[in-house]
């Protein structure tokens, strides 16, 4: 199942940073670096699809690139681990890189892969909730400090609902709290865990904070800013390598459950092929629709606003030195695709 969480991030990190990428080769057009590594949120799964079909089909060889897939985990954590150098591209949420940039960790996210949020709202489907005007007089799990509590003080800002009227009780990793009722309401990731629960023959119904006018992005693909500002050519061979990865994981969804089944053992097909359908409606809404990847300004603006409505960001944030759209942009170009993003995000 996958896990929710951002990590508190540390301010120590920024003065880390600017000495984490290698200097710039004196070469051509190709990658300055041919090993580099990409740290995953969780283990592999259809969530990582374009990373990890990228990596089996050889698309990141072909680009010049020896890439390394690493897991994540609750020790693992992707922002850290970019920004100190320890690996060199990482996959997190949209709010992680403005939070970190707010705190002078100098990230920047080269493509955005889910271009609405995950997360969502469980419940019993016997249960009378409805919506988050429901919420009052009922018991909800959370997970503090990340980008679910977030989308949940959004959602009660969006519909005028008192934190305070709702029981919160810490979240789990398992079902077991929402499925045993101690907890009448259950975010999860809208890919996989929903699977889970009627596997285990709960009935349910799911809410989502879009519906009500939150517009909250997902996973992103992020660097270093120094790495992309001294290694341009390695950054673009990886995000167009990628890129293939994931429009072949969106044109052959099947064929990519196989592919991840026997990249990682431990994933049922079943299971993936849940994950597979409901993912990749994340990758093509919005501007994902016609270009996987691209970053909207759009939404970027209204994730900025959001997390500063919120007080979860002090200032505005600086858009264009947080995301970097250059390279998505550039192979839609190469390929005479109108992504109709009118002005790309650029540095």
């Amino acid at each position: 199942m996958r896990q929710i969480y951002t990590p508190v991030l540390m301010l120590t990190l920024a003065a880390i940073v600017a000495g984490c990428a290698p200097a710039p080769s004196a070469g051509g057009a190709g990658p300055e670096l041919r090993q580099v590594s990409m740290r995953l949120q969780w283990f592999p799964q259809y969530q990582f699809a374009g990373y990890i079909v990228a990596k089996v089909k050889g698309y990141y060889e072909q680009a010049g690139l020896d890439v390394t897939l690493n897991p994540g985990g609750p020790d693992l954590v992707s922002l850290p681990l970019v920004a100190t150098g320890k690996d060199t591209f990482g996959s997190t949420g949209a709010d992680t890189v403005l939070t970190a940039r707010e705190q002078d960790i100098d990230v920047v996210a080269l493509a955005t892969w889910f271009q609405a949020s995950p997360v969502t709202f469980m419940v019993h489907s016997d249960s009378g909730i409805i919506g988050p005007q429901d919420f009052p007089g009922h018991t909800v799990g959370m997970f503090y400090g990340d980008n679910v509590e977030t989308e949940y003080l959004a959602l009660l800002a969006a519909t005028g609902v008192e934190r305070a009227a709702i029981t919160e009780i810490p979240g789990d990793f398992s079902l077991a709290p929402f499925l045993e009722r101690r907890a009448d309401i259950w975010p999860v990731y809208a890919t996989d865990q929903p699977n889970t629960a009627r596997r285990e023959g709960a009935n349910i119904s799911l809410i989502f904070a879009r519906d009500y006018g939150v517009q909250l992005m997902g996973d992103v693909l992020f660097t270093s800013a120094a790495f992309a500002k001294q290694n341009p050519n390695t950054v673009r061979a990886f995000v167009e390598a990628t890129l293939r990865g994931w429009q072949d994981a969106i044109d052959n969804p099947a064929e990519t459950v196989d592919l991840i089944a026997a990249y990682n053992p431990d994933l049922e097909k079943g299971q993936l092929s849940f994950e597979a359908e409901e993912t990749i409606k994340l990758i093509t809404y919005g501007a994902g629709k016609a270009c996987p990847g691209s970053s909207d300004p759009a939404a970027w603006e209204a994730e900025a606003m959001t997390l500063r409505n919120l007080a979860i960001l002090a200032k505005p944030a600086d858009l264009t030195a947080a995301v970097d759209n250059q390279y998505v942009a550039g192979y839609y170009q190469g390929k005479g695709v109108a992504c109709g993003i009118t002005e790309p995000l650029s540095r």
